[in-house]
């Protein structure tokens, strides 16, 4: 009888099963993310109905998130030039400009919109597609000749990659305004706002500004994407639905992560 037990006892399985099974979920939801994208990228064609729904998913991504958006931005170029300033204060402060410019434009205004706009939208997205697939309002879809790529995931797709820029440039702007702000009434800040702007201009190019926005084209697919596809295979029950939308923020997260470093090594290489 023992035996018959320990027969019939799974396998716990080992570091090289455990790791081999996190490597297998990885690859996994990369090919399906591609599977996703590559979808969204064929059915991105917009007829009538297709642009209101889109509208409407701009106000939700876009719109809903400025007054968010430009409360952080606002206060991340204050904490900037506070910072900054402390410790610039036995140097030169005049470099204040380009820090808040530079570090808005190139990596904090995309990075941090992008991060704003994945846990607002995005776990909206992965919730939203994961509850009408638990409750077979998806397969309804199909069963109505309705693509669910088309009707569900590129309104998103493209609301993201749009707003996500403009959310980008409203971020800069605010920022920048924010460590003005400071310069302004910190009185121990020995910068006049008005150097405070000059030596930002000296230092800032178009292309680093164009390098944020691109940031934000990417970044809009990641946020989109990935939650639609943790959306679509999601599976169960309730604690399914909330397990899908986690694993959409956080493999969101990273992803932004990597994207970034691959498209500022991309720019230093091709400089």
């Amino acid at each position: 009888m023992a035996a018959e037990a320990a027969e019939r006892t799974p396998a716990v399985p080992g570091v090289l099963g455990r790791l081999g099974a996190g490597i297998l979920d990885l690859l996994q939801v990369l090919g399906e993310a591609t599977l996703v994208f590559l979808a969204t990228l064929r059915a991105s064609s917009l007829s009538a109905r297709d642009r209101h729904r889109l509208a409407t998913q701009l106000v939700r991504i876009g719109t809903d998130t400025l007054w968010i958006g430009g409360l952080l931005s606002l206060f991340v170029g204050m904490v900037l030039v506070v910072q900054a300033a402390d410790q610039l204060r036995e140097v030169s402060q005049d470099v204040l400009g380009p820090i808040v410019g530079l570090s808005m434009t190139k990596e904090l205004g995309p990075v941090l919109m992008a991060f704003l706009l994945t846990g607002r939208a995005g776990s909206a997205m992965a919730a939203e597609l994961g509850s009408m697939q638990v409750y077979d309002e998806i397969n309804a879809l199909r069963t109505l000749d309705i693509d669910p790529i088309r009707f569900l995931v590129v309104p998103r797709f493209l609301a993201a990659a749009l707003s996500l820029p403009i959310l980008i440039l409203y971020a800069d702007f605010i920022g920048v305004w924010g460590g003005a702000l400071v310069v302004a009434v910190d009185p121990g800040i020995t910068l006049s706002v008005h150097a405070y702007f000059n030596r930002m201009l000296e230092w800032v190019e178009f292309s680093d500004v164009v390098m944020g926005l691109s940031k934000g084209l990417v970044f809009g697919m990641i946020a989109s994407i990935v939650p639609c596809t943790f959306g679509l295979r999601t599976r169960g029950g309730t604690e399914d639905i909330a397990a899908s939308t986690t694993a959409a923020v956080v493999w969101s997260f990273i992803l932004i992560l990597v994207f970034d470093f691959v498209i500022v090594r991309l720019g230093f290489a091709l400089s």
